[in-house]
């Protein structure tokens, strides 16, 4: 069994980032996330034997680790060895490693992202726990910085900048990740075309397109998908030409013709029928209900303060 440890002090401050609250995909990969500034006495550990699990009310599972370093000073202990984390540094600890990291110096400035341990990470199971010096803890840092400061502004540009720094954020991770070095070049391949897909929504994809931008035949096409993936090529269509039309019903003013055709419908009748089968509420509907959440979260954070 697993053994928390837990020990933060007041003084640490950290700013929390729910990617299942932001536009794009990353809340299918990203776990929790967040920006920390410690100082006075912080350790965070799990040790003896299990499974990493994240438990809150929207997911539980396994999680990998990834932490990036900006400043100051930290320290981790894995196995019988112990670390110290210094700034520039990435912190890679893979679902079920015991661990224990803690504040080293006066003080330790760090993001962190737990990732879940999904088809797109799966290949984490075979790199090792470790803390290496890399461009990227930067990088990571300062796009996380960015999102943290865009989730809080009112700009009528704010949610396409969001989306366009989640998408870099997730880029980065690969890179941080060697994911390219893990990936045969056909699976390196298959992932640049579902990049492309994604951000080409109102094409007309089919089954047969894609197989052919790929080289291959259909049903081969098909099971390299439900692999990679984890669904069919039309699951997978289909899961994100709805998810990004919950984006513009949340974010934008579109109506749902602009809608549909941004997202790949021919008509606002077939993108309604599709979403109503797949979330039980038409379009208009679930808009209605997320912005009535949304002033009543407004309303108890203002009652809070």
């Amino acid at each position: 069994m697993w053994q928390d440890i837990l020990n933060i002090h007041p003084d640490c401050i950290e700013d929390f980032i729910n990617f299942d609250k932001l536009p794009g995909q990353a809340a299918s990969l990203i776990a929790f996330a967040g920006m920390s500034y410690l100082q006075t006495e912080y350790k965070i550990g799990k040790t003896g034997k299990g499974n990493i699990c994240l438990n809150n009310e929207n997911n539980s599972g396994h999680v990998h680790y990834l932490i990036s370093t900006h400043a100051g000073e930290g320290k981790i202990k894995l196995g019988n060895n112990e670390y110290l984390v210094k700034p520039g540094s990435i912190v890679l600890l893979p679902a079920g490693t015991p661990f224990l990291y803690e504040l080293s110096g006066e003080y330790w400035e760090m993001c962190w992202l737990l990732l879940h341990d999904c088809s797109e990470y799966k290949f984490v199971h075979q790199l090792h726990p470790s803390v290496y010096s890399s461009i990227n803890a930067e990088r990571l840092y300062q796009t996380m910085s960015l999102i943290r400061e865009f989730q809080h502004g009112e700009s009528i540009y704010q949610s396409d900048i969001i989306l366009r720094l989640v998408e870099v954020l997730v880029y980065q991770i690969a890179q941080t990740l060697n994911m390219g070095q893990q990936l045969t070049k056909q699976q390196q391949k298959f992932h640049s075309l579902i990049r492309r897909v994604n951000k080409q929504l109102q094409l007309s994809w089919t089954v047969k397109q894609l197989a052919a931008e790929m080289h291959m035949s259909e049903p081969h096409f098909f099971r390299l998908c439900k692999k990679e993936m984890g669904m069919t090529p039309i699951k997978l269509l289909t899961h994100t030409r709805l998810e990004y039309a919950c984006y513009l019903l949340r974010y934008t003013q579109y109506n749902l013709d602009q809608i549909a055709d941004t997202v790949g419908y021919g008509d606002s009748a077939s993108f309604a029928h599709r979403f109503k089968k797949d979330y039980g509420l038409s379009p208009g509907r679930w808009r209605k209900e997320q912005i009535n959440n949304f002033q009543s979260n407004d309303i108890e954070n203002g009652e809070k303060r």
